[in-house]
């Protein structure tokens, strides 16, 4: 069922082992519920960042966002919530021995054991310049407490309300990978130290993908009150030893601005693990050009993580308006999850090696999907699972645990950074089960209701 909104703010602003864990799903015509929820994960004192080394204050605040979904009742509910954090990963005890993912849901669990445990759903926006989950414990628990309770806040604020969404696109991020004739590949900095101004340059390894994915919700009234953003750009601007959620900071006060002070504003990132911020070509056109656009600022990070902000937002509101109409209240919802063995080592796997146990959760909220992994996913597996969707569109989210960089082929070729052992624990026969398996649960959340079970 489907009704127009009415948005009087808007209108004015703008070898593999699978343990299958089960579909279960809301029929079409069942009453949606939303609720959203935010908590503050901002330390109060200096806690360790990555690379071990102490925070020295606060750039900006760091924030967890919750959206609480229900529909239907007794058997074929389905509850779930999605929760995006500005963290730099969701530690899952993979990798160390941090397990904030579990943690978060064991504490919901003993608040509201009626939301199954394993549909909390975390997501990172990977800000380099977040606490350390693995090397602050106290810190740790603090954020795992912060966030359950808004889980369980926006749980107990749900209400009727309607979903609606929409694509659009904005250059946010690029490959930041440079090929060489010979066929080398170097990743831009000083690490591999590849520039597109050095003789050698041939062209930039893979794609770039600059979709934005936005899912909104409406109130019964039909008035706007949170959006999901999907889109692969890592929250990777800002360096230092200040606390920050990189450019999502302005892209929340561009949008409140726009849409309503109180708009809540959910991040995720789409496969991005051979993405960045950072300007590979006409790198000097694009200074100026930020520097004609935001006069006012004048250290070079601020200013691309405003120019990031401001595409961000100016894409949100052009999507809106479009698709302001296409309000349904009671979509098919539908959760799936299945837990994956990989087998250990790259750039294929080794014997004896072991494996690593990833989760991977899909989700069908209408004509719309989505899927979960733990991993800094390169941008080619997001496009594939994207293309061969059943969705109308799909909302592919990385950083859901606690993943290396999962590599294509190609890029194993070049051997550029995120392509070579020291970044890497499984490659991309790991990539090709992960599209594989999550196709799979993608088609049989959309099967499913074509037999009528």
């Amino acid at each position: 069922m489907r009704r127009p909104a009415s948005w009087p703010r808007f209108v004015t602003s703008c070898c593999t082992a699978i343990l299958l864990v089960g579909i279960v799903g809301a029929l079409p015509g069942e009453e949606l519920m939303l609720g959203w929820s935010s908590a503050d994960l901002t330390p109060d004192r200096p806690v360790a960042m990555r690379g071990n080394v102490l925070s020295e204050g606060v750039l900006d605040p760091i924030f967890a966002t919750a959206l609480a979904i229900e529909s239907g009742s007794g058997e074929n509910a389905e509850r779930v919530v999605l929760v995006g954090c500005d963290l730099l990963w969701i530690p899952d005890g993979n990798r160390k021995d941090a397990n904030l993912r579990d943690r978060v849901r064991d504490l919901v669990h003993d608040a509201i054991p009626e939301i199954p445990h394993g549909n909390v759903i975390l997501m990172a926006t990977h800000t380099h310049v977040a606490p350390s989950l693995h090397g602050d414990k106290a810190y740790a628990e603090f954020a795992a407490r912060q966030i359950a309770a808004a889980v369980v806040q926006a749980w107990r604020k749900r209400e009727p309300g309607g979903i609606g969404f929409g694509l659009g696109h904005a250059a946010l991020s690029h490959n930041r990978i440079v090929t060489h004739y010979d066929g080398t590949s170097r990743m831009y900095g000083g690490f591999q130290g590849g520039k597109t101004s050095a003789q050698q340059f041939s062209h930039i390894e893979g794609f770039e993908d600059h979709s934005v994915q936005l899912l909104f919700t409406v109130d019964q009234a039909g008035d706007l009150t949170g959006l999901l953003i999907n889109t692969p750009c890592p929250a990777q601007v800002q360096r230092g030893n200040l606390i920050s959620a990189d450019y999502w900071h302005e892209a929340r006060k561009e949008l409140r601005q726009r849409l309503g002070d109180h708009l809540f504003i959910l991040p995720q990132v789409s496969a991005a693990g051979d993405l960045a911020t950072y300007v590979m070509v006409d790198t000097k056109g694009e200074k100026r050009m930020q520097e004609l656009s935001f006069p006012g600022i004048e250290e070079s990070r601020a200013l691309r993580r405003q120019q990031i902000a401001t595409r961000l937002a100016d894409c949100v509101c052009d999507i809106l308006p479009v698709i302001r109409d296409e309000i349904d209240s009671s979509p098919t919802i539908a959760c799936t999850k299945q837990v994956v063995s990989l087998p250990l080592g790259f750039p294929t796997p080794k014997e004896g090696a072991g494996e690593l146990v990833i989760e991977i959760n899909a989700l069908r909220l209408g004509d719309v999907a989505m899927v979960t992994n733990p991993f800094e996913l390169y941008c080619d597996y997001g496009v594939r699972m994207k293309g061969r969707s059943p969705a109308i569109q799909t909302f592919v989210v990385e950083l859901a645990g606690s993943g290396s960089y999962l590599p294509t082929s190609r890029a194993v070729e070049g051997g550029g950074y995120g392509a070579i052992s020291k970044t890497c624990i499984v490659g991309p026969s790991a990539g090709d089960t992960l599209v594989t398996t999550s196709l799979q649960m993608l088609d049989d959340l959309w099967q499913k209701e074509s037999t009528g079970e």
